[in-house]
């Protein structure tokens, strides 16, 4: 009876260990950034529209152009979220609104997954004046520099709480 409960406890375990290490493993996706209707976006119209219906329609850009308010972007993104790996795109849109100086939308692009670009950082490092400091001096490096009081004591002279008369 016991080499029964025994068998049947290892395999409910073996079992359960499987069961989390493929569900660990699993494949999820998860949207970046703006949320597409796809029908209020496809309704924005060159000449037609203008700021405040742009807005109303869509809601706040997800970023605006760098040097002027006249380009307005929508990014979204889907991504494939595996557990150790980086994300991985699936599908990007990129509703890119451009106005005229009356502020009427005077153009709309749709940029796609194929005109993304992979940019890859400066590995270089800033070089900065004064030295070194190793994680251990980081982490213990303060202690002893500080006086001995309790914090909000002042050392010598009257303390923010002592009266005239100590």
């Amino acid at each position: 009876m016991k080499r029964r409960s025994f068998v049947s406890l290892v395999k409910i375990g073996l079992v359960s260990a499987t069961a989390l290490t493929t569900t660990a493993c699993g494949n999820g996706s998860a949207v970046r950034g703006y949320v597409f209707d796809t029908e209020l976006a496809d309704a924005i119209q060159p000449g037609v529209d203008n700021r405040t219906s742009v807005e109303t329609t869509l809601g706040t850009p997800t970023m605006r152009a760098s040097f002027d308010e006249a380009t307005w972007y929508y990014v979204s993104t889907t991504v494939r979220v595996r557990p150790v790996f980086w994300p991985d795109a699936k599908k990007h849109r990129v509703l890119v609104v451009a106005f005229n100086d009356r502020g009427v939308v005077s153009s709309v692009n749709n940029l796609g997954l194929d005109d993304m670009r992979e940019v890859d950082s400066v590995g270089d490092k800033t070089p900065t004046r004064g030295r070194k400091v190793s994680l251990f001096e980081q982490i213990f490096g303060s202690i002893g520099r500080f006086g001995g009081g309790a914090p909000g004591q002042q050392q010598g002279g009257q303390g923010p709480t002592r009266g005239p008369n100590g």
